[in-house]
């Protein structure tokens, strides 16, 4: 038989935690750790020391240059920060998808551009368990982002994961549609990545008509994120349903941009690749 003999209470890495006595089959003791509570800006701001404390001026100063970032950065090498995001996960339990997100808000709200990559980090190492509705919740962050550095990460990781679990569901398809349609690039290349997984070689391809429908009314856009974002999913999709890429191509050659064709033929037989770009060079 078992129940609960005894609780003892303590304070854990920015976390106030609760250690449970329990007794199990046999007599045997064990104590049970639960998180009851998450200081999100103790977590924040010690996560924040380490990624200063990692970086260098050089490659701050090169990161910000080339991203055209108007944000501080720490010059934080991504490796560093995926081992930070997987320590966080270890010591801290209870980062479930709500507290993952209330984490990733308060890094986000930091100067920091390595804090966002580190919320980006963490939201995708959560994504599995996300549900149709924290698109929604992602959609503060994809428009706060203003580079491919994030927005590739909460698109094509995040929500891609999200839409892998979820292809047809009603919500996901609004949001989508809806993000698509919107005044800003970078959310419409959100709605384009968010494909990548559905349609890649870990999906069903489930949703390749709601994407087609996307692409084919971005395709005449300038706009390279957008152009790259279109070429990237056809290019994914190319690696096992090559024929419905060509489908979609091949009537659209004298439209789609080079940028977009050289991508989306990359994975495709050589006959169908050589066709596709003959015709787009004659077209």
């Amino acid at each position: 038989m078992r129940g609960r003999v005894g609780v003892a209470a303590t304070s854990w890495g920015g976390s106030s935690v609760a250690a449970v006595m329990t007794t199990v089959d046999g007599g045997k003791v064990r104590w049970e750790v639960a998180v009851t509570e998450f200081d999100l800006a103790v977590v924040a701001a010690a996560a924040e020391a380490e990624l200063r404390a990692a970086g260098t001026p050089e490659r701050a100063e090169h990161e910000k240059a080339y991203l055209k970032s108007a944000v501080e950065h720490a010059g934080t090498p991504v490796p560093v920060i995926r081992q930070l995001a997987k320590r966080i996960r270890r010591e801290h339990g209870g980062l479930d998808a709500a507290v993952t997100f209330t984490l990733a808000t308060e890094l986000w709200a930091g100067p920091l551009h390595e804090r966002r990559m580190l919320a980006v980090v963490l939201l995708g190492s959560g994504a599995d368990t996300m549900v149709p509705s924290d698109l929604i919740r992602l959609e503060p962050l994809l428009r706060d982002s203003r580079t491919w550095a994030l927005v590739d990460g909460l698109a094509g990781d995040v929500a891609a994961t999200i839409v892998l679990h979820h292809a047809t569901d009603s919500t996901v398809d609004e949001v989508l549609r809806r993000w698509g349609c919107d005044d800003d690039f970078w959310v419409r290349r959100a709605s384009l990545l968010a494909h990548l997984k559905s349609l890649g070689s870990k999906g069903d391809f489930e949703g390749w008509e709601r994407f087609c429908g996307l692409a084919d009314a971005m395709l005449d856009e300038r706009e390279f994120f957008v152009r790259k974002a279109i070429g990237w999913v056809l290019r994914e999709a190319g690696k096992h349903r090559p024929e419905a890429v060509v489908d979609f191509v091949a009537p659209r050659v004298s439209r789609i941009s080079g940028v977009t064709i050289r991508e989306a033929v990359r994975y495709l037989g050589p006959v169908d690749r050589d066709a596709l770009m003959s015709a787009y060079r004659n077209s």
